[in-house]
């Protein structure tokens, strides 16, 4: 299996046998640069052809709490943390859905679209981008578009809306015995015990609670590490939005050259949040924040083929 640094990009042999389902965190040869790599198992497809969704997201903790979720509708999933080590065990066991964090490491979300629907044997795969909304109060519309993805959800939404998006994404999702279809409600007249209803409840709090927690890692600076790594972290948060929810604004400023006037309010409040999380002096004068704009820029410049 062929991995790359996502620094330099260069490129490293690793035996996917030996290391299947293994978590390694590696130095490149070349740069340096510590990356962390998820090796593929062997074989992760459902049984009786069921469906298996890829949970692909930073957080650990929060692909967990997806996958109990999904677990809870007799729905199989896989995690992968990082861009390349979810390509790479999409393509060694195709599943039907993966939902992606739009501030994936390693790649955006927009590239991580475009790598899928180009690679032979994910053209089928429904992708479900997962925003991080780093200010809830910022957006109160529907993106513009989704890069040709399928659907997105935003994370303080996902005890409601993850099963009956998968579910309108695939049609007739084979129960596990003894369970219901993913997301389907009781039969009229068939009240839910009362204590399988507070379990229910305890679920959901639990899944709000994490959800909570990992918005908290993520923008308030929680995340071990220095404090220039947890600006990046968030820099990339805020620009990784912005790109979702602004595609078309940013599509048109990067082809006329005036993207920071179409995106200005935008731009505005990124900074403001960035200044409230990181006042430092060191970290202003880093400009990480500018300087995850001018990434996310040309990324997308390579991605239009400006």
């Amino acid at each position: 299996m062929i991995v790359k640094c996502p620094s330099c990009q260069a490129r490293f042999r690793l035996d996917r046998q030996k290391l299947a389902g293994k978590r390694l965190m590696l130095r490149c040869s070349k740069c340096r640069s510590p990356f962390r790599v998820e090796m593929p198992r062997e074989d992760t497809r459902p049984e009786n052809g069921g469906t298996l969704v890829m949970l692909a997201h930073s957080d650990e903790g929060l692909c967990i709490m997806m996958r109990e979720i999904l677990d809870n509708a007799g729905i199989q999933s896989v995690m992968a943390h990082n861009g390349e080590s979810v390509l790479a065990q999409m393509e060694a066991t195709p599943p039907q859905i993966a939902v992606v964090d739009v501030a994936l490491q390693g790649l955006y979300a927009f590239e991580v679209v475009d790598k899928i629907r180009q690679r032979p044997g994910l053209e089928q795969v429904k992708i479900i981008l997962l925003s991080s909304v780093y200010s809830k109060t910022a957006y109160k519309r529907a993106p513009s578009s989704l890069y040709n993805a399928d659907d997105y959800i935003e994370k303080h939404h996902i005890p409601d809306d993850l099963i009956p998006k998968i579910n309108r994404l695939v049609i007739d999702i084979a129960p596990a015995t003894g369970r219901r279809k993913a997301g389907e409600m009781e039969q009229p007249g068939q009240a839910m015990p009362e204590q399988q209803y507070a379990a229910q409840s305890n679920f959901i709090d639990a899944v709000n609670a994490r959800i909570l927690q990992a918005e908290e890692q993520q923008v308030d600076g929680h995340l071990e590490g220095s404090d220039l790594d947890r600006a990046g972290r968030l820099a990339r948060i805020i620009v990784s939005d912005i790109a979702l929810y602004c595609q078309d604004q940013m599509d048109e400023g990067i082809r006329g050259g005036n993207w920071n006037e179409l995106l200005a309010s935008e731009v505005r409040e990124a900074r403001r949040i960035f200044r409230e999380k990181f006042p430092g002096e060191e970290i202003q004068k880093a400009k990480i924040l500018e300087k995850a704009f001018l990434d996310l820029l040309q990324h997308r410049q390579q991605e239009l083929g400006i």
